[in-house]
């Protein structure tokens, strides 16, 4: 089980660089917070944080990777769902 959460975690951070091109819609780059691989997996239990899986349907359909309790949200609606979720929460997207 640890195995997989690691190797799920990996991927995530190979990939949330291309989720920057994403925000930059959203945000400017300087504002968008970086995490380390470590500390994310220190927060995989943590109820004040959020996994959000922001793949394309075909994408996430393909994947064998999916950490456990992540949402999968729509990256090209994110005005429709970002509104949704609890400013007091910590949120960690990602695209693996």
């Amino acid at each position: 089980m640890i195995y997989r959460k690691i190797k799920a975690l990996m991927i995530v951070f190979m990939f949330i660089a291309g989720f920057s091109a994403i925000a930059s819609n959203v945000c400017a780059e300087n504002e968008i917070p970086r995490i380390s691989k470590e500390d994310a997996r220190e927060k995989l239990d943590d109820p004040e944080v959020i996994f959000l899986d922001v793949r394309l349907g075909s994408d996430w359909r393909a994947s064998q990777f999916k950490i456990k309790g992540a949402i999968r949200v729509d990256p090209n609606r994110i005005e429709q769902w970002s509104d949704d979720y609890d400013t007091d929460k910590t949120y960690i997207v990602y695209c693996a």
